[in-house]
């Protein structure tokens, strides 16, 4: 009886074994998961699209490198002033530039591909986004709006005259 439980024991720790090797395998490795912090915003950092739409760069454009435990804190405010954003969209790739000739192409991330904080400073609203893994992607975000008449909004990219 007592050989019997011992091979059963055995087994059992060579299948939790098994199962695993493949999680040990897409664990962390080398520097991929040395988190930093980059900051990406000026008159020469992203755009408007319009008076209530900025973006981090062109649909096809180059993506921002956004490899894991890296935050990017996005500054929409020279394009946008004070305004409260009311929605944040984020487009993932496996390539810096997804729309070129031979990219992979872009998606939505899900989880903690993409994880939004959006913080208020005095100077308006900062976008934390987050790549919560170890995981490699490229990154473009758009950050929208609700239309406004306040006058303490008036972004100083744009003027008065728009974009």
């Amino acid at each position: 009886m007592g050989s019997r439980r011992r091979v059963v024991a055995v087994g059992a720790v060579a299948l939790v074994g098994i199962f695993a090797l493949p999680v040990a395998q897409t664990a962390c490795t080398g520097n991929d998961c040395l988190g930093d912090v980059q900051s990406w915003g000026s008159c020469a950092e992203g755009e408007a699209l319009d008076a209530n739409t900025w973006e981090s760069g062109p649909l096809t454009g180059t993506y921002l490198d956004f490899h894991g435990e890296r935050e990017w804190v996005f500054d929409p405010t020279p394009w946008m002033g004070t305004r409260e954003p009311d929605n944040v969209f984020a487009y993932i790739s496996f390539s810096s530039t997804p729309t070129a000739d031979g990219g992979e192409g872009f998606a939505p991330p899900a989880g903690n591909l993409f994880e939004i904080t959006p913080v208020k400073t005095p100077s308006g609203y900062k976008v934390q986004a987050l790549n919560d893994t170890c995981a490699q992607y490229y990154l473009r975000v758009v950050v929208t709006y609700p239309m406004t008449k306040d006058a303490s909004a008036t972004p100083v990219c744009m003027g008065d005259a728009g974009p």
